[in-house]
């Protein structure tokens, strides 16, 4: 089992420019994200998930393109497993990934356990 987790402040994304929004989040978080009244929190949560993913991959680096997270009708977040990751996963001969965030109205934060 891995585990990676991640906190950073809203804040901070208030302020993030268009082309570091397209270099770390893929078109569909974007469109997600940009729903939500305030989109800088949703953006923050997703920062950590990906941060969180990252970690908890620590023998491989990721590239935050390759970490795609969207939710269910329900709000419950997962992520999108692609071809690389699906690989990392069999390697490390785990079954599943499951993320969790959590926000307040300064920070943001998330988990990632691959089991």
């Amino acid at each position: 089992m891995e585990v990676g987790i991640d906190i950073e402040q809203n804040e901070r994304f208030k302020t993030v420019s268009e082309s570091f929004l397209k270099r770390a989040f893929t078109p569909a978080e974007i469109a997600y994200a940009q729903k939500f009244k305030n989109s800088y929190e949703q953006f923050c949560a997703f920062w950590c998930v990906k941060e969180a993913v990252v970690k908890a991959f620590s023998n491989r680096k990721l590239c935050f393109q390759e970490i795609q997270i969207t939710a269910t009708e329900e709000g419950r977040p997962y992520i999108i497993l692609n071809d690389t990751i699906k690989q990392e996963l069999k390697k490390a001969n785990a079954k599943e990934i499951k993320i969790s965030i959590s926000h307040s109205k300064e920070y943001s934060t998330a988990i990632c356990i691959i089991k």
